[in-house]
């Protein structure tokens, strides 16, 4: 019996030992495979953004990178551009013959439709614009894809692999309306316990070419004093035409601790050299610093206090010394008048010393 047992072992050997070795290939050879499907394709440059006339052809070339460790075919393609989503990432056509108004895939001429490149290689593919003599005026936006599937599989929408897109914006020159402005200029809260205070700006399109609002922030304390200045969308990022676009991460990060009313002004311009148009918004927050206030309100109250209880031991022993009869009661209410009188004025002289002492180390 053992050895019918022994024989039956020494059967599956040779599968236990193939499966041994195919996992531990696919251990070893998985990082590898892994970095060759994500190192895909890169095309540059990534925009291309210029204003041209109507009637015009100009050419253009964009170099295609194979970052793959072997040789592929890339096919080329154009796209329209019929928007933005959230952070600016374009929505293209999924068909050149969609409507955008703003329709530009058309007028690109491309040398070929596919390209092979070898494994770490480059390919230089040079395109040509030609702009319609009855193209309308305004920008026009578009993209020269790179993909590793054909056309025709990227419309059925059963395409798997990779792809990158080159953006092309083409500002046709004419009557083009530049007309923008701020629909949303806010803080994330109301009342801060630091000058670490985060801004958030909507800016809409409302004309038919591509702006780009840049300009300076500037925060005032309530003495009018400014404390801080930045400048909104250094980086120039885009809102395009009948868009909105919202731009966030804007932080502001005082030198101080701060206290009391603040007011934020935002000042961008957009618009060609020598016609820049400027829009404005302003909004106001305060800074408390809990930290200090609370500690500094429960000093103030404790002063009240005292000041309540030698008040009232004050009064008790003036009356204690007045005779009976008419003379006593007036002495009394005269007493109790003062009394009232002098905590008041104690109460308002140490609020104000209190606001006062604030003002001086954190205004």
């Amino acid at each position: 019996m053992p050895s019918s047992r022994l024989v039956t072992f020494l059967q599956y050997v040779p599968t236990i030992f193939l499966t041994i070795v195919t996992l531990l290939f696919l251990v070893i050879s998985a990082p590898t495979l892994a970095q060759a499907q994500q190192a895909g394709v890169s095309i540059k440059p990534a925009t291309i953004e210029e204003t041209l006339d109507p009637g015009v052809e100009k050419r253009y070339s964009v170099s295609i990178e194979n970052l793959n460790q072997s040789e592929q075919i890339y096919y080329l393609f154009t796209r329209n551009i019929k928007g933005v989503r959230d952070g600016g990432v374009p929505i293209f056509a999924t068909d050149n013959n969609e409507r955008t108004g703003y329709e530009l895939a058309e007028w690109i001429e491309l040398p070929f439709s596919e390209v092979t490149i070898p494994a770490g290689g480059q390919a230089t593919v040079d395109f040509s614009i030609r702009v319609p003599e009855v193209a309308s005026p305004g920008s026009h936006f578009g993209g020269i894809f790179i993909s590793v599937d054909p056309p025709e599989i990227e419309k059925s929408g059963a395409a798997v692999g990779y792809q990158v897109a080159n953006i092309v914006s083409i500002r046709v020159s004419g009557d083009a309306v530049e007309d923008a402005n701020i629909r949303q200029f806010s803080t994330s809260k109301f009342l801060y316990g630091s000058q670490n205070v985060d801004f958030e700006v909507r800016i809409e399109n409302k004309g038919n070419v591509l702006v780009r609002p840049m300009g300076p922030l500037e925060i005032y304390n309530m003495l009018g004093n400014k404390v801080g200045d930045l400048v909104f969308n250094e980086e120039q990022y885009a809102v395009f035409p009948g868009d909105t676009r919202e731009y966030t991460d804007i932080k502001w990060q005082g030198d101080s601790i701060g206290f009391g009313r603040y007011e934020a002004v935002i000042s961008p311009v957009y618009g060609d050299m020598g016609a820049k148009k400027t829009m404005s918004s302003t909004v106001t927050f305060w800074v408390l610093p809990m930290n200090i206030i609370g500690p500094a309100l429960a000093i103030f109250a404790l002063i009240i206090l005292v000041v309540f209880v030698f008040v009232r031991l004050y009064i008790r022993r003036s009356l204690a010394h007045i005779s009976h009869g008419r003379r006593v009661i007036y002495r009394r209410r005269r007493g109790n008048s003062s009394a009232v009188l002098l905590v008041m004025v104690v109460t308002l002289t140490v609020t104000a010393l209190f606001l006062i002492v604030l003002l001086a180390l954190f205004a």
